[in-house]
Parts: C-alpha cells; structure tokens; sequence
C-alpha cells in the first residue's frame, strides 16, 4: 500500500478488501466504498443491497458477495464488476413485499445474482473461482460466471459429531491448489480445489473451540475462544498467545515472517520469535502490515509508528 493516510469514512467499516486499483472498505450495513492506489476516496458509499454483507471477495475485476437478513430470513450472492462505478439499490422496507422467487430483488449492478436458500456461512476465493458453504446444504465451488464447479455434502467428523456445535463451519481457507474447511471443535476437511475431491480429514487438538482462520501459504493463525491466539504450522500448534479480544483482521507478513493482527482496541504482530501490542482507543478493523496504515470501527485511518510498540 503505497498510497497515504485516506479521509475518514462516512459509514461503520467492517472489512477492507484489496483489489486492481487499490482498495474496497465494506461497512457493517453493506456499504462499499472504493480508495485508489493513492489514498483518495473514489465517489460516495453505495449500498446496492440494504443488508448487511456477510462475505466478499474479489477475483480479477469482480466482487463477489453473500448479502443476509437474519429478520426477514433471506440471503442473496451476487459479483459486481469492478470497473463499474457502485450503484445505490432499494430500501429495506421493499424487500418486506418482494417475497416470491420471481420477484425477488437483487444487488444493484450486478453481473449476476442468485437467491440462497440457506444462510451462507463462509465464502472464500483464488484467482480462478470461488467456494462457499451454506448451512446445512454443504459446499459449492462455483466460476466467477457462477458455473458450478464441484460440489460437496456439509462437512462432518464422527469424533465432533456428539459435542453441541462441533461441525459447525467457522471458517474456509483456499489457494490455488486447496479449499479447506474448519470447524469450531477443530475439524480440518481438505479438498483439491479443481476437483473437489477430499485430500485429508482431521480434527486438530485444541483447548476450547476455533472462531476463525487466517491462512498464508503453508502459515496459519488461528483465533480461539477466551482471545487466544495460536500459531498453527506443519499440522501442529507452534505457540498460543492472549490477545484483549477477537481479531477482525490478519495477514501475514515474509518480510517479517509473523503475523499483522488487528484487534479489540489494539494492532497486534505475533511470530515464533517474538509479539508486540500496540493499545487503541478504538476497534480496530484493518491493517497494512507494510505501510502501518490501519483502519478503526469509527471510520478513521491512522499509521502506527513501530516505535510506539510495546
């Protein structure tokens, strides 16, 4: 990221996304807002869809998406083309009186969109497609034409299938050879990516229960209940760490070999040979591990200066 310190935004961020011209932030209503390569603001926010967004990704030039409203019990997945300016779509309140299938509304602008019949619980992508797994239904890995590629029943363990919420999926990780899926007791289900055929089947040994995933390469960081943190590495746990709450964002960093986290009111890096912790006032939600450029919940940008770590 070689761009600076952008203007704040005006909606609540929940993630941002890196792509072709620089960056896209996700609000936590479903706004989307784009930033060049130099920092500036692109347009206003649109919402296309008024829900939240529940997972994004960009492959190439598109944004693919799940949008859900947990309330009205309904979802949608849609790929916006990113060389499009956003558009604004409809109100929440005409999503009450467009129930039926073929009036169903959809993301403003999209390239294409399809009603889900189950929530979707976790969306990933490379550079060739995209896999997502819906509740209870199981997993689907599809084109960035939505071509259907390959698909899945929900994964399971017979060792979790006794303990409450075991199998449920907490996270998906892939590249270009693999997609796997995580479960909150530590199951592990690898599949080749091109084919969908299972690899490998596992349950790691955790204490506790697994949140979420980061993956880079063969380098994982795993966030578990009770803010720990651990390094997960050539099929084992490396080290564990207490951070002050969840993470919202990881990535891992070869210059530094470890990993940028930002977190509950604080940026946080953890390698096998060393952690540091920074404190915020606010929740952070990005971090550009090279530039030091972060992203808080209140809209507002700051660089972290490494001096001040402790």
């Amino acid at each position: 990221m070689a761009w600076g310190i952008p203007d704040n935004l005006e909606f609540t961020p929940k993630e941002v996304l890196r792509y072709f011209n620089g960056h896209i932030v996700v609000g936590v209503d479903g706004e989307l807002q784009k930033i060049d390569h130099d920092g500036n603001l692109v347009g206003q926010p649109k919402k296309p869809f008024p829900t939240p967004i529940k997972s994004a990704v960009i492959i190439d030039n598109m944004l693919v998406a799940t949008w859900l409203d947990q309330e009205l019990l309904l979802a949608r997945m849609a790929a916006i083309d990113l060389n499009n300016d956003f558009q604004q779509g409809v109100n929440r309140g005409d999503l009450r009186v467009r129930r039926t299938i073929d009036k169903s509304i959809h993301p403003q602008g999209n390239t294409w969109s399809h009603v889900l019949d189950a929530e979707p619980l976790s969306l990933t992508a490379n550079s060739n497609s995209f896999t997502f797994v819906l509740w209870r239904k199981g997993i689907y890995n599809l084109s960035v034409e939505a071509i259907e590629n390959w698909r899945s029943p929900e994964p399971s363990w017979k060792k979790l299938a006794k303990i409450p919420r075991a199998m449920e999926t907490v996270g998906t990780t892939c590249d270009e050879q693999y997609f796997e899926s995580w479960s909150k007791g530590g199951g592990i289900i690898r599949f080749d990516i091109k084919s969908g055929k299972t690899i490998e089947s596992k349950i790691i040994p955790i204490d506790g229960y697994l949140e979420a995933v980061f993956k880079h390469g063969e380098h994982y960081l795993l966030q578990l209940n009770n803010s720990i943190i651990a390094i997960y590495e050539a099929g084992e746990i490396k080290l564990t760490a207490k951070l002050s709450g969840p993470i919202n964002y990881a990535e891992w960093s070869e210059d530094d070999q470890g990993w940028h986290i930002a977190g509950w009111r604080e940026l946080a890096f953890i390698s096998a040979k060393t952690m540091s912790r920074t404190q915020l006032s606010e929740i952070a939600v990005y971090i550009d591990g090279n530039s030091g450029i972060y992203l808080c919940n209140d809209g507002t940008w700051d660089i972290i200066d490494a001096l001040e770590e402790e």
